[in-house]
This record gives structure tokens, C-alpha cells and sequence, in this order.
């Protein structure tokens, strides 16, 4: 069996504050081992659940977080700020499922740990066909063009549940219940490395449920900016875009990563 990880920061165990999650910052060398040892502890389940070959993406700002010297032997790590029409480079049909590690909520989640879509200073919301999306949704989707299913989620309560709303059948594994984006009750990540082996392995028994995610076209993407400025920016005249208001512009493509790619350009 073969398996695509992909792996973010803000929902890893013991990870609440922006000085953890930046590189240079006083926390951030502590967070990329607890990064480390959580990505560990889910491949090696993946190993024991009968996995024989397991990529890694390292899908965090920079795409140089982990601590390579340290990751597990199996795993294949994929680095780099890579364009969104390369997210996951090595995806094809072939992998049994994915994992998205380390996951949170969408932007303006009441009550999400480190609560964003993509940039925390330029989107305050992103709504496909009219229905609001964020990191979670869209890499499923990525995934759902090659055939491949995300058949486990992790990340604080409000992440999993999103995850359940967006998705449907998949399994979750809750690091931490956020009361706020720097608040929160936080599981000791020494609990975490015990626990979330088991429920990876109960989403390998049963990636079978899952289906890959997808949307019918056309699609149309609604982005709400935190500015005027940043609109002004990311204006332009081109056919499927539209200004509404100050804030916001629509973008309308029968593509869908085509429509992803000018959303994010």
C-alpha cells in the first residue's frame, strides 16, 4: 500500500502561538521536532498497518520545517514552496489515500486554534460555488483529481470537524480543543504520539469508505480580502472576474485547478 502525507503546523500537538509556527522566532526550532515526531508516529502506524512506501509533504510556509536528519526511514519527504498546480509532487492514482497531519480550521473559525486560509495578513474568506472553504477542502480536492481519498484528518476540534462537514466519511484525531486563535486546552504531545497511531491505523482498515472529494463545475471562487488594497492588487480584466465591492472579487473558470492556480497567482 502506498500513502500521501501532507503536513502542516498550526494544528500539531503543543503548537497554540504565531512565535512557534515562523521561522526565527523563539519557539519554532521546539516546533519543528514536535512536527518531526508527530509525522513519525503516523508513518510508522502507516508501516505497521501494512504501508510499504509513504511520501511526505511538507506543506507549511517555507516547506522546510521538518527535521530531515530525524524522519522516519520510510518516509519520501517532498519540500519546497512548490506552485499549487505542483502541491504534491509524486501524486498519482496509484496511492491508496491521503492524510492531511497538522490541519486547521478555515479563516474566521469561532473559537479555531490558528484559524486561516492559506495567509493569515491577505484572506479573510474563500467560498467555492457558494459555499466557504478553506486548507482542508482545497487539498482534498487536489487529491480528489488523481483519484486518491483523505481518509484522516488531524488538528484541533474545530479543524476535525470541518473535516467532517467538507468531507463526510473520514477518520479525525483531535491534538487540541481551541477556545480562541492563541487559546485552547492542549493535549501533551507525548499523549498525542501515544494515541494517534491507533486511529491512523482505523483509517487505513477503512479508506475503502472514503471517496475521493470532488465538486461538479462550473466553479466560481469568492475571495474576500482583508483590504480594499489587497483587492486593487489582485484586480484584473480577463474573462470570469469580477469586482463586488470593495473587499471582494469572483473569479468563474470551468477548470477547476485552473481556477485554483488564478486564485492564489
Amino acid at each position: 500500500m502506498k500513502f500521501y502525507i501532507s503536513v502542516d503546523m498550526e494544528g500539531i500537538a503543543g503548537i497554540a502561538l504565531k512565535e512557534q509556527i515562523y521561522r526565527g522566532e523563539m519557539f519554532y526550532e521546539e516546533s519543528r521536532r514536535l512536527l518531526t515526531d508527530e509525522v513519525n508516529a503516523v508513518v510508522e502506524a502507516l508501516v505497521q498497518a501494512g504501508a510499504t512506501e509513504v511520501f511526505v509533504k511538507d506543506a507549511h510556509a517555507s516547506g522546510f520545517n521538518l527535521l530531515c536528519g530525524s524522519l522516519h526511514p520510510l518516509a519520501t519527504l517532498a519540500v519546497g514552496p512548490l506552485p499549487l498546480s505542483n502541491r504534491f509532487p509524486g501524486l498519482d492514482g496509484t496511492f491508496d489515500g491521503a492524510l492531511l497531519i497538522g490541519y486547521h480550521a478555515m479563516a474566521g473559525t469561532p473559537g479555531a486554534l490558528l484559524e486561516h486560509t492559506f495567509s493569515y495578513a491577505d484572506i479573510s474568506e474563500l467560498a467555492l460555488n457558494g459555499a466557504p472553504i478553506g486548507e482542508i477542502g482545497i487539498d482534498a480536492l487536489l487529491f480528489g483529481r488523481c483519484g486518491v481519498p483523505v481518509v484522516f484528518v488531524s488538528g484541533d476540534d474545530k479543524a476535525c470537524a470541518e473535516a467532517h462537514r467538507q468531507l463526510g466519511t473520514v477518520v479525525t484525531y483531535e491534538t487540541k480543543k481551541g477556545t480562541g486563535r492563541h487559546a485552547g486546552l492542549l493535549k501533551a504531545p507525548r499523549r498525542v504520539l501515544a494515541e494517534i497511531g491507533e486511529s491512523v491505523k482505523e483509517a487505513v482498515t477503512r479508506r475503502s469508505e472514503c471517496k475521493p472529494y470532488a465538486l461538479p463545475g462550473p466553479y466560481e471562487m469568492r475571495i474576500d480580502y482583508t483590504s480594499t488594497n489587497l483587492a486593487d492588487a489582485h484586480a484584473f480584466e480577463a474573462d470570469g472576474v469580477r469586482r463586488q465591492g470593495g473587499r471582494t472579487l469572483k473569479l468563474e473558470d470551468d477548470d477547476l485547478m485552473r481556477l485554483l492556480v488564478r486564485t492564489f497567482r
